[in-house]
């Protein structure tokens, strides 16, 4: 069975070894290799630690029975919605490729956004990640951009939720 916990700063460490190690996977290939190869553990360690530490991601964690690290995600909220998004975004999810099918990814993201109006930036030829989010919901909205750590395109997704019947 797989658990869904809110990460905490002692969590970094492990969440940049495990952050590493996704884009190794998936990425290794298709993002430049200096982009790879100079993105240290280290520093996605501090990162992550920092947005704990003040707050600026509510970042989950799925693990194990066993307490082996599966996947993250992590959200940010803005103060109001920016040329008509919603105010969550989903920043972040991962999950390590032994995971790939099993559900983990689908609860994490019920535990990120529960049932709310949400959007995130995919990369373009990321066809897997569409595949998921076009399946939770999630449409392409606006035109592609340019990710300024890979140069690699990336395309805003949309998820709204249906109109709720007023009561009356």
């Amino acid at each position: 069975m797989t658990h869904i916990v809110q990460a905490k700063i002692v969590d970094a460490e492990a969440i940049g070894l495990f952050q590493t190690r996704c884009w190794e996977q998936t990425y290794r290939g298709i993002a430049p290799d200096e982009f790879l190869d100079t993105t240290t553990h280290q520093t996605r360690a501090t990162r992550w630690a920092e947005r704990i530490a003040n707050g600026s991601r509510r970042v989950l964690m799925a693990l194990s029975d066993d307490g082996v690290l599966l996947g993250i995600a992590s959200t940010t909220r803005g103060d109001r919605a920016v040329e008509g998004l919603p105010t969550l975004e989903l920043s972040t999810i991962y999950v390590d490729e032994r995971a790939h099918g099993t559900g983990v990814a689908a609860r994490l993201l019920r535990a990120a956004l529960g049932d709310e109006d949400a959007h995130l930036l995919v990369f373009s030829f990321n066809e897997r990640a569409q595949s998921f989010y076009s399946k939770h919901g999630f449409h392409p909205a606006g035109d592609s951009q340019t990710d300024l750590g890979t140069g690699l395109e990336e395309q805003r997704w949309v998820r709204q939720a249906l109109p709720r019947a007023s009561s009356r």
